[in-house]
């Protein structure tokens, strides 16, 4: 009886681990995801500002533009909620070309 106790508690901690693993690599690889969206819109648009960098106005016109089409696609996404698509807005407004 106490050996079959034992074994049983055994088994429960080790799942309670295997949960805990697979459920926080999970979590990981999303955060993850999200970040390396966020770089490739990062990269997008330094790249069209400094096609632009000659002309401020276009500049600006067409970082609007690309923040429109940015707020549309994660707006659609179900992985971003309205609070992380406003956080990865304002971070991308605030990048300019040096």
């Amino acid at each position: 009886m106490n050996i079959e106790l034992i074994l049983t508690l055994v088994l429960i901690v080790v799942l309670i681990v295997l949960f805990i693993y697979f459920n926080s690599k999970s979590i990981i690889k999303k955060t993850q995801t999200k970040l390396d969206v966020l770089n490739h819109y990062k990269k997008t648009l330094l790249k069209l500002l400094e096609e632009n960098k000659d002309n401020k106005d276009l500049q600006e016109t067409k970082k609007v533009e690309f923040l429109n089409t940015v707020k549309d696609e994660l707006s659609k996404n179900r992985f971003f909620d309205t609070h992380e698509l406003k956080v990865i807005l304002d971070e991308l407004e605030k990048l300019e070309y040096k």
